[in-house]
C-alpha cells in the first residue's frame, strides 16, 4: 500500500476519516482489481452489503458484523459529522455514518442518542418527514436501500443533494437539478460512495395515536382488510391513504387470527404531557415478555432438539444481559432492582429446564401455537386501547424497544400498487386457508403503506402516470432469525408469497436490503427489469460510473443481470 491509503483496522474494516481517504481507497481498489463496499448498521442482508465472500462466508442475514477477509470493506464510524448549512432554513449536511438514532448494536461504540441525527436536529426545532420501524440505521444506508416508513403520505424525501465518489475516484455534488439525482437516491452503493448528504428538514412535530388488537374481521376491526369497506370501516386502500402513519401486524394462524393496528397523525410540537409509545417496556416485565416469546419462537421454528436447547441457552444469556442493562438505568431502589434481577435469573433457569424438555416435543408446541399466541398478544378490551402522544422521533419508530438478540427477525418486503390492496389481501388469505401452517409460519406479517418515489430503483418508483402513483401496500413477511433453513431459497418459505402475486398478475417490487429470491436469477433479473421502467438507465449509469466494477459484487450481478 502507498502511504496515502489507510490500513485496515483489527476488525478487518477500513475506517476512513475524510473524503480524501475514501478517494484513495477507491483508487487503490481500482488499481489492484479489488472490490470495495461500505457497511452501515448492517440492517440489510450481509451479502448485499459486503464484498464477495472469500474464505469466511458470513450468513446472508442482517446484523452480520464481520466482513469477508482480505477485501476493502469500509465503515464510516469516523465520518458522522452534522453541519448546519443554513439553520434558519433547516438545511443540514451530514456525513454518511451518522446514525438516525441510537444504535444499540454499534460495534464501534460511538453511537449515542445525543450524537444521532434525529436528536441533534430535534434540539434545533427540526425534523424529517418519516421514519422506519427503527432508527438504528446510518443515514447513507437507510437512504441507499429505498427504506421508508409506514405512510403513503410522507416519504423519505428530505435528501436534496448527495456528495458521491464514483468508481474512478471522482467526487462531485449531485443535487436535484442534476439529471442523475433520482438514480443516486436508491443506489444500493452501486453508483459510488456517498460522503455527505444535504437535507432539507421540516419543522419539528409531535405525533399522537392509538394501538389496538382486534379480530381480523368484524365490527371491532378498524379496517375492512378483505372488502371494499363501508362508511364506518374503510377498506384497506382507503385506510392507508387516509391515515398519515400506520401499520397492521397480521397474525393469520388458524385459531389465533388477530391484527394489531397502530396509527398516528401529526400534532404541533410540544414538550408537555408526553406519553411515549413503547412496544416493550425497558424493565423486568418487558424484557421477560420478549424472552418468553423468543423461547417459543426458537422451539416452533426448529426441529433439532440440540439446536433448540443451544438457542434457549443463548436467549437466557441475552435476556439476563438485557435485564441487567435495563435495571441499572431504571428507577427504584437498589434492593428492588437486585431482587428483580434475581427473579430474572430464576425465570431463566426455569425456562432453560422447561424449554429443554419441550425441545423434544416441538411438534406439540407448534400444535399449541394458536393457544400460546393470545397470551402474548391479547385482544384489546373496550376502552383500553393504547394511547400515545410524543415527539415523533421517539414514538414513530415503534420497534425501537424490541431486542434484536431476543426477537430478531428477517423478512422480505413486498411493495404492491395500492389499487391492488384488496386483491392481494384476499390472495394471501386464500393461501393461508389452503396452506395452513406451511403458509402462515409462526410469526406475523406486517401490512402498511408505502409512498410513491421518483428514485429509479426505489420499489415505489413512479413516473406519475402508472399504477404506483398513489403509493403502495407493503407486506413484510417475517421470519424469526434463528429459524433453521434459508427462507428465500427455491421452494422455501418466502417463495409462496412472491409466486401467488406473480401467478395472479399482481405487480410488485421488493426492498433491496431485505430478502429477495435466491434462485432463478436470470428469470428474476428479467422480472426486475420489466417492473422498473428506469432499470436499464440505472444499469447503464452504473457501468459508466464504475467501469471496473469495483462496487458490483457477485451478489448484485446475479440479481440484476442474472449471471455472475
Amino acid at each position: 500500500m502507498t502511504s496515502s491509503v489507510i490500513e485496515p483496522g483489527p476488525d478487518g474494516l477500513y475506517h476512513p476519516a475524510s473524503e480524501t481517504e475514501v478517494v484513495a481507497l477507491i483508487q487503490h481498489a481500482r488499481a489492484t482489481g479489488q472490490q470495495l463496499r461500505v457497511r452501515g448498521s448492517t440492517h440489510s442482508v450481509a451479502w448485499s452489503i459486503y464484498t464477495d465472500p472469500v474464505g469466511n462466508v458470513p450468513p446472508n442475514r442482517t446484523l452480520e458484523q464481520h466482513p469477508p477477509k482480505g477485501a476493502i470493506n469500509l465503515a464510516f464510524d469516523k465520518m458522522r459529522a452534522l453541519d448546519w448549512f443554513d439553520e434558519a432554513a433547516g438545511v443540514i449536511e451530514a456525513e454518511p455514518g451518522i446514525n438516525l438514532g441510537w444504535d444499540p448494536q454499534d460495534p464501534f461504540g460511538v453511537s449515542t442518542l445525543e450524537n444521532s441525527l434525529l436528536h441533534q436536529i430535534f434540539e434545533r426545532g427540526w425534523a424529517v418527514n418519516t421514519l422506519g420501524g427503527i432508527t438504528h440505521q446510518t443515514l447513507a444506508g437507510f437512504t441507499a436501500t429505498g427504506s421508508a416508513g409506514g405512510s403513503t403520505t410522507y416519504g423519505w424525501t428530505n435528501a436534496i443533494a448527495f456528495r458521491i465518489v464514483d468508481g474512478t475516484g471522482n467526487a462531485e455534488w449531485i443535487d436535484q437539478s442534476h439529471p442523475h439525482f433520482d438514480a443516486i437516491g436508491t443506489s444500493m452503493g452501486l453508483l459510488g460512495v456517498v460522503t455527505r448528504i444535504r437535507m432539507q428538514l421540516v419543522p419539528m412535530y409531535n405525533i399522537e395515536g392509538t394501538e389496538v388488537t382486534t379480530p381480523v374481521t368484524g365490527a371491532e376491526a378498524p379496517v375492512d382488510l378483505f372488502g371494499p369497506g363501508s362508511a364506518g370501516q374503510p377498506g384497506l386502500e382507503q385506510y392507508l391513504k387516509d391515515t398519515p402513519y400506520t401499520r397492521i401486524v397480521w397474525w393469520p394462524q388458524k385459531g389465533a387470527e388477530r391484527i394489531q393496528t397502530w396509527k398516528a397523525s401529526r400534532i404541533p410540537a410540544s414538550n408537555e404531557n408526553l406519553v411515549p409509545y413503547q412496544q416493550f417496556t425497558p424493565d423486568f416485565g418487558g424484557q421477560t415478555e420478549q424472552f418468553l416469546g423468543a423461547m417459543i419462537f426458537s422451539i416452533v421454528g426448529n426441529t433439532s432438539p440440540l439446536r433448540i436447547i443451544a438457542l434457549i441457552w443463548q436467549k437466557v444469556c441475552i435476556y439476563l444481559d438485557n435485564l441487567g442493562t435495563a435495571l441499572s438505568s431504571g428507577s427504584g431502589s437498589g434492593i428492588s432492582r437486585f431482587f428483580s434481577f434475581l427473579l430474572g435469573c430464576v425465570v431463566g433457569i426455569v425456562a432453560l429446564v422447561v424449554g429443554s424438555v419441550l425441545a423434544f416435543f416441538n411438534g406439540l408446541v407448534r400444535g399449541a401455537f394458536a393457544k400460546l399466541l393470545p397470551i402474548f398478544q391479547p385482544m384489546t378490551k373496550p376502552g383500553e386501547e393504547t394511547r400515545f402522544s410524543d415527539w415523533y422521533w421517539r414514538s414513530l419508530c415503534m420497534d425501537n424497544t424490541v431486542s434484536d438478540g431476543l426477537l430478531g427477525t428477517e423478512f422480505t418486503e413486498i411493495w404492491v400498487p395500492i389499487s391492488h390492496a384488496q386483491t392481494a389481501m384476499n390472495l394471501y388469505q386464500q393461501m393461508f386457508e389452503a396452506g395452513g401452517d406451511a403458509a402462515t409460519g409462526y410469526f406475523s406479517t406486517e401490512v402498511y403503506g408505502g409512498p410513491p418515489s421518483a428514485s429509479w430503483m426505489h420499489p415505489g418508483y413512479t413516473d406519475g402516470s402508472d399504477a404506483y402513483k398513489d403509493g403502495t401496500v407493503r407486506f413484510d413477511v417475517y421470519w424469526y432469525r434463528d429459524n433453521q433453513g434459508i427462507p428465500n431459497a427455491d421452494e422455501a418459505f418466502f417463495e409462496q408469497y412472491w409466486d401467488v402475486l406473480r401467478n395472479n398478475g399482481i405487480p410488485f417490487r421488493l426492498h433491496w436490503g431485505k430478502f429477495v429470491p435466491r434462485y432463478d436469477f436470470a428469470e428474476w433479473a428479467a422480472y426486475y427489469r420489466a417492473n422498473l421502467p428506469r432499470f436499464d438507465d440505472f444499469m447503464s449509469l452504473r457501468a459508466a460510473r464504475d467501469p471496473d466494477g469495483i462496487f458490483f459484487t457477485e451478489y448484485w450481478s446475479l440479481r440484476l443481470t442474472g449471471s455472475s
